[in-house]
């Protein structure tokens, strides 16, 4: 059973080398001296260590029991066959010696015959160490150059037990054997902690992978080492054109199965083969890089576009950047969202809630026939939500519906509504533009266009549903447009920042011929005021009012403000003796405080842009104007000015609203610098966290390049993984530049892939027209092109010139011509095939022509050539036939071409005697 045993674990006699060096180097050995002799017809080889020696009771326990003998179908064993030192039947002896002797214990001998019937133990007293002697008749090979070949194959880098992993000091009869990890250059050799190996490029795909320095298992390529969930194997051949992948790996992680002739597939496994692979890319872009002569930053970046095309880790990291990105972008959006809406008394409601309320959002009509002036109530339909859009939404406009410049003693703003007494004179947008997007719904009337406070509007842009309106300007220098008959529809225009356009002092038509008389308290702020520097009078002038005139609509407020009118005291008098209001009165005490202290200002009634909408129900503050000739916003109900505060409080339809203002913009860009920061630090931590690995590349020759692409060409499943030779844009084209392989063979399996040289006029048409033509000229287009099958377009220039025209064959021409299929049929020597066609269409020349060449030696011409003389009508036919195949015409239009040629043969056949 041993001898059967040791059959399947290996077909060499000498596999059982291995086995006694690996229970040296298991005993703890430091040495091993192996001596292979042969003398008076006999072979003797015997195998010294220096370990620890074993006990006799551990050798029967375990160096003579055939503890590995099949395991199939026991699942808590490991390995397949494993005959531990029994291997040694393999060299067939005729007498078995083995001898040891513990730590502090006495030597023992066994002598067995080569049947395993006899069985002798004696004491001995010899070293610490263990000792197995074989002895045969001389036969076969020398047993020294045999065991000296066992060694450097099967364990040929064996290492010590313990930390440190030092070589195991083999020697064979007195001569150290030392395997080196070495290949060739090219190569590149890597080492880390419990890893070794180089990479290298040869004429024969080869992996081998040793654990502490035992070999456990071989394949072709690094996948085939793979085998459970893996791809077919693939057999290579052992020698070819070309370069191909050659692999040597030793590592200390993995676990060998019983039989130690192999590794189990685990995870270390894993990891080793996609070292390899990471490693031969490694090797291969550094060849890569020698050859292209790329500066730093165009290397760089071709690594980067490389590992983008090739691998999913940067597109993992882009995407995951991404949604970070777009998630905390979404977050800030949806903070700001829901910040911007209304709360009412503290309570958030929704912009779609209170639109809710009064059946949704309102065509717009001009307010100058519908606003009271102020007072503590609300206009009709104020509630409700005006259709009005506007872009960016981002943005957080004023957008100023009515101008009122005056008011009289009872608050009612002054004058009427005025016609339009001059042209608007506004400026083109050019930056920074609010697209404006409104409903409307209003008759033949002056309709007031709706502007963002400091913007002026772009006469040009106005149009109502595509037609374009004249733009006018109020007494008061608002935008307007009138209308001549009732209308519904959309109405568009733009507006961007822009200096004041002054209104036309004519009181008699202004909108308002001044502010009442303040009231003591309001002087005595019109005082304090004025004297501030301009640039602070808005600000004070607002923070002073809100403190001596609350914000407050209650309705206890609401019927003292009605009293007092009813009592017929003045606007400005009941509004500082109740010390409460809503957002118009306390504004219009703040502009006619601003017209006493200096500062042209007037009273804005209108909307609050947020998020792309405006939010329900009116709201009235102070436009003033400032130094450099716009107009800004002031508001008492909200503390000053609006830009300077992060929370306000804008009342809506006169109620009391509160917004707090979301993130400023550009609050988003510190949380993407955060997100990069932080995914940076911890790529970095995890590359630190690694091993560190130590590398030395030894370059190759200048035709490494060449026989690199031609090996990746034919046989591309033994360079997979291997990501930037098929990334990387190193196959020439004729037109200058370069593709990769991957796009070459894009081209290969489409029928496009071509390749010339510029002595080639057809190549050159080719490649002026951005064809895939490969360039002839260099190694490497020539290696690639001939691997690939590309086609020849130098041997297409050299038959199209020396070929001729038959008159058969100018017949078959004009058929196929007729019938649409253009072509140019010539007659010459040169192609394997007896009808070669090359498509214009598919190297990008003339379109719909295809030149086709019948080979003068092929059986087809003869026979055509032998028809011609008494049949031509019938060779015409035969060749018609021969070359819409090759073609391949379409079936439905066959009988299209042959129709006339079948029916002059069969004429030519009726008219024969």
């Amino acid at each position: 059973r041993a001898r059967f045993e040791a059959d399947r674990y290996g077909a060499d006699a000498w596999v059982f080398v291995r086995e006694l060096l690996q229970n040296a180097r298991d005993a703890g050995a430091r040495r091993v001296e192996l001596e292979a002799v042969r003398e008076c017809g006999r072979d003797r080889i015997v195998c010294r260590d220096n370990g620890g020696g074993m006990s006799f009771e551990h050798a029967r326990q375990f160096l003579f029991t055939l503890y590995a003998s099949s395991k199939r179908g026991r699942s808590r064993t490991a390995g397949r066959f494993g005959i531990g030192f029994w291997s040694v039947l393999r060299f067939d002896p005729e007498t078995i010696v083995v001898r040891s002797r513990p730590a502090g214990g006495e030597g023992w001998q066994v002598r067995l015959d080569g049947a395993l019937q006899r069985f002798d133990r004696i004491s001995v007293v010899m070293a610490e160490g263990t000792e197995v002697a074989l002895e045969r008749a001389a036969r076969g090979m020398h047993p020294e150059e045999a065991v000296r070949s066992a060694v450097l194959r099967d364990a040929p880098f064996l290492r010590c037990r313990g930390k440190g992993g030092r070589p195991l000091d083999v020697a064979v009869n007195g001569d150290s054997v030392v395997g080196e990890l070495e290949l060739p250059p090219p190569s590149l050799s890597f080492r880390r902690r419990g890893l070794r190996g180089v990479v290298g490029l040869g004429p024969e795909p080869r992996v081998e992978i040793f654990a502490y320095g035992l070999r456990v298992r071989d394949a072709a390529t690094l996948n085939e080492l793979l085998l459970e969930g893996g791809d077919a194997r693939r057999t290579l051949p052992t020698a070819r054109e070309g370069l191909a992948p050659r692999v040597i790996i030793d590592s200390s992680e993995l676990l060998v199965l019983m039989a130690r002739g192999d590794a189990r597939e685990d995870r270390a496994l894993r990891r080793l083969v996609a070292a390899g692979h990471r490693e031969l890319s490694r090797l291969v872009r550094a060849e890569l890089d020698r050859h292209s002569h790329l500066s730093l930053p165009a290397r760089a970046a071709e690594h980067l576009r490389e590992a983008w095309s090739a691998s999913w880790v940067p597109k993992a990291l882009a995407g995951g950047l991404a949604v970070a990105v777009l998630g905390a972008g979404l977050w800030l959006g949806l903070r700001s969202w829901v910040h911007s809406f209304p709360r009412a008394s503290s309570t958030a409601r929704s912009f779609s809630e209170r639109a809710a309320e009064t059946g949704g959002a309102v065509a717009y009509r001009d307010l100058a026939d519908r606003y009271r002036g102020p007072n503590v109530d609300v206009l009709s339909g104020g509630l409700s939500a005006v259709d009005l859009r506007f872009q960016p939404a981002g943005e957080r406009p004023f957008f100023a519906a009515l101008l009122v410049t005056g008011l009289r003693e009872d608050g009612r703003p002054a004058g009427s509504a005025p016609p339009a007494t001059r042209p608007y004179r506004g400026t083109p947008c050019l930056d920074h533009c609010l697209e404006v997007d409104l409903a409307v719904e209003a008759g033949a009337e002056l309709l007031r266009l709706p502007v963002a406070t400091g913007h002026v509007v772009d006469p040009a842009s106005v149009r109502m549903d595509g037609d374009f309106l004249e733009v006018v300007a109020t007494a008061a220098g608002e935008p307007a447009v009138r209308l001549s008959r009732r209308r519904t529809g959309r109405l568009r225009y733009r507006s961007a920042p822009g200096v004041a356009i002054q209104p036309v002092l004519d009181l008699e038509l202004a909108v308002g011929s001044g502010w009442p008389e303040l009231p003591p308290e309001a002087e005595q702020i019109a005082r304090a005021v004025a004297a501030l520097p301009p640039r602070s009078r808005a600000v004070a002038a607002a923070e002073l009012v809100r403190r001596r005139v609350r914000y407050d609509r209650s309705a206890a407020v609401v019927a003292q403000h009605r009293q007092a009118q009813a009592q017929g005291l003045a606007l400005f008098e009941r509004s500082f003796a109740i010390g409460a209001g809503d957002c118009d009165i306390q504004n219009a005490v703040v502009a006619a405080v601003l017209e006493r202290a200096g500062i042209q200002a007037r009273l804005a009634v209108g909307w609050i842009g947020a998020d792309g909408r405006v939010l329900p129900g009116l709201h009235a503050w102070v436009e003033y104007l400032g130094a450099d000739g716009r107009w800004w916003v002031a508001d008492a109900s909200v503390g000053g000015s609006f830009e300077s505060w992060a929370a306000t409080k804008i009342p809506a339809g006169g109620g009391a609203v509160s917004v707090r203002a979301g993130p400023a913009r550009g609050w988003w860009w510190p949380a993407v610098v955060g997100i990069v920061l932080l995914l940076v630090a911890a790529a970095t931590g995890l590359q630190l966290g690694r091993r560190a690995w130590k590398r030395s590349f030894r370059a190759g020759g200048d035709a490494d390049l060449t026989d690199l692409l031609r090996g990746a060409a034919l046989h591309p499943h033994a360079f997979s993984g291997v990501r930037p030779l098929f990334a990387r844009r190193v196959v020439p084209l004729l037109a200058g530049g370069s593709i990769s392989l991957r796009r070459a063979r894009g081209g290969e399996r489409s029928g496009r892939l071509a390749y010339g040289s510029r002595r080639s006029a057809i190549a050159l048409r080719a490649a002026r027209a951005r064809a895939l033509v490969l360039d002839g000229d260099r190694a490497e287009g020539r290696a690639v092109a001939e691997v690939m099958g590309a086609i020849d377009l130098d041997r297409w220039q050299v038959v199209l010139d020396q070929g001729r025209t038959e008159r058969t064959a100018q017949r078959v021409e004009e058929a196929l011509t007729a019938a649409g299929e253009r072509c140019r049929l010539r007659i010459a020597r040169g192609f394997p095939d007896a009808v070669a066609v090359l498509d214009g269409n598919t190297l990008g020349l003339d379109r719909g022509l295809s030149w086709v060449v019948v080979d003068e030696a092929s059986e087809l011409w003869r026979a055509v050539g032998e028809l011609a003389v008494i049949q031509p009508s019938v060779a015409a036919l035969l060749l018609a036939d021969a070359v819409v195949e090759r073609m391949g015409v379409a079936a439905e239009a066959r009988p299209r071409i042959l129709s006339e040629l079948a029916k002059a043969a069969l004429e030519e056949r009726a008219g024969r005697p």
